[in-house]
């Protein structure tokens, strides 16, 4: 059976290249043209490496406790370095939401939040000024930025120490996020990767690319501003669709998960669980832009290559890549406006009524439907942590649907235990911080599960429902509404 679950795993994978077959990445042309068209000074080909690469042809901005890149060569494009400064104003404001997550208070707290307030109001009126070229940092590139300077600084060295947090954050490593401002220098930078990095090629010389909207090397997320083509062919691979074209939040929404993603590594290090630390980006978005509509197919960590049970329980806990989200998904309804409980609390009303053989497994079982809508199948909880592993995964035709349910199902659990756990919400949002500042004091001496235990008296989950677990007690409050 454990051979069966990694076929499965691998055909989800070919999923995504399926897709892309006519459509085919020639990813050892697209380095060869990008290396000619970007030297390493004072360093001959096969010298250098990405690190350098990077150095050499992008420019930052310390954002808190990131670093975010941008190409040089984009410095001239206004459109281009204006979803940048959007993306400087998502970092900043999820490092905003963070302090509130992570209930952190005192004296640096309070700085920070006034540096992060000051922060923002100059992104909205900052502008390029010029010889923007021959800055080496992206702040100093924008026009009135002296006064401002100390107080991003201030930021960076509060929140990389964990002083504005109150805690000692257990990632050491600078985290980065480089955003490509269109697709064809997306897959440029993913086929110097394959180019530059042989024995990871495979991560990056995949088809599958064709799909996403991120990839990640070691401490550094990339992540283009625009979605693919809905028909991907050879001729308009390079071509993309805005994030901003189908909702007006689409860039800055796909940036603050990326930036809520890289927050808990830099705080948890590899703590989390990981559907559990994805769920936390995502929900973060919901509550900055009220809604999540991200179609993002990937964790971003690729050299450690993140357990596949982020995206969808009872996968390979080995890891692997996923193809994208699907827009059009019926449980993006609502695109996450209310946390997704309205379609969640459908398919558990119509799931019950196909799956469920006794009362107490009324409130267990979620309805799934092929992507042609033909067929149809129960799905039974748990579907979070140690309780789902091992769980059968749905025939392949249901497996895009399982994606899309979870990804809403780990949202609203997410929400629903920082909002409506307790019978008051303040109760609720103390034990969540509690839990938050817990992971990142024990640092990896206790499992998350064994904290979550600890903080909530409860399980986090069980494979029977029946013990009063968290998840038992999401599932009773979301069948209530």
């Amino acid at each position: 059976m454990q051979h069966l679950r990694g076929l499965l795993v691998t055909l989800i994978v070919g999923l995504a290249c399926n897709a892309a077959r006519a459509a085919q990445v020639d990813f050892a042309r697209l380095a060869d043209e990008y290396l000619a068209r970007h030297k390493v000074e004072g360093k001959a080909p096969g010298e250098f490496g990405m690190q350098e690469l990077l150095e050499a042809h992008t420019i930052g901005a310390r954002i808190g406790a990131l670093e975010l890149r941008f190409p040089r060569e984009f410095l001239g494009d206004k459109s281009s370095v204006d979803d940048f400064k959007d993306g400087l104003s998502a970092a900043l404001q999820v490092h905003q939401l963070w302090i509130d997550w992570m209930g952190a208070s005192g004296p640096e707290t309070e700085r920070a939040k006034a540096d992060l307030a000051d922060a923002l109001k100059f992104m909205k009126t900052a502008r390029v000024a010029g010889g923007a070229e021959r800055e080496q940092d992206f702040l100093a590139a924008l026009s009135g930025s002296g006064p401002v300077r100390p107080t991003f600084e201030r930021l960076a060295e509060s929140f990389r120490s964990g002083k504005a947090l109150g805690i000692e954050p257990r990632g050491y490593k600078q985290q980065v996020l480089l955003i490509a401002p269109n697709r064809e220098h997306f897959f440029a930078l993913a086929a110097v990767l394959g180019k530059l990095e042989e024995s990871s090629r495979s991560m990056y010389w995949n088809q599958g690319l064709v799909g996403w909207t991120e990839f990640g090397w070691n401490e550094v997320q990339v992540m283009t501003t625009q979605y693919p083509p809905l028909k991907p062919t050879p001729e308009n691979l390079g071509e993309g669709v805005a994030m901003d074209g189908r909702e007006p939040t689409g860039l800055m929404e796909n940036v603050a998960q990326r930036v809520g993603i890289a927050l808990c590594w830099h705080c948890f290090a590899s703590a989390l669980d990981p559907a559990f630390e994805m769920a936390v980006a995502q929900t973060l978005v919901v509550d900055l832009y009220g809604q999540n509509n991200t179609r993002s197919g990937g964790s971003g960590r690729s050299n450690e290559v993140a357990a596949m049970e982020a995206f969808i329980p009872g996968g390979n806990p080995n890891g692997g890549a996923l193809p994208p989200g699907n827009a059009d998904s019926p449980w993006r309804s609502t695109a996450g406006k209310d946390y997704f409980v309205r379609s969640l609390r459908d398919g558990l009303k119509v799931g019950a009524k196909t799956g469920a053989k006794t009362k107490e497994e009324k409130q267990a079982f979620f309805q799934l439907q092929s992507d042609d809508t033909s067929k149809k199948t129960p799905v039974r909880a748990p579907f979070l942590g140690s309780a789902a592993q091992g769980k059968e995964l749905p025939a392949l035709i249901f497996i895009g649907d399982y994606l899309e349910f979870f990804r809403s199902y780990k949202i609203c659990f997410v929400h629903w235990l920082r909002e409506e756990s307790q019978p008051k919400k303040a109760e609720a949002h103390r034990q969540f911080a509690e839990l938050l500042r817990r992971v990142a004091e024990a640092g990896g001496a206790a499992t998350f599960e064994e904290l979550v235990a600890e903080v909530y008296g409860t399980p986090y989950s069980a494979t029977d429902l029946t013990s009063g677990c968290l998840e038992q007690r999401f599932l009773a409050w979301l069948s209530s509404k």
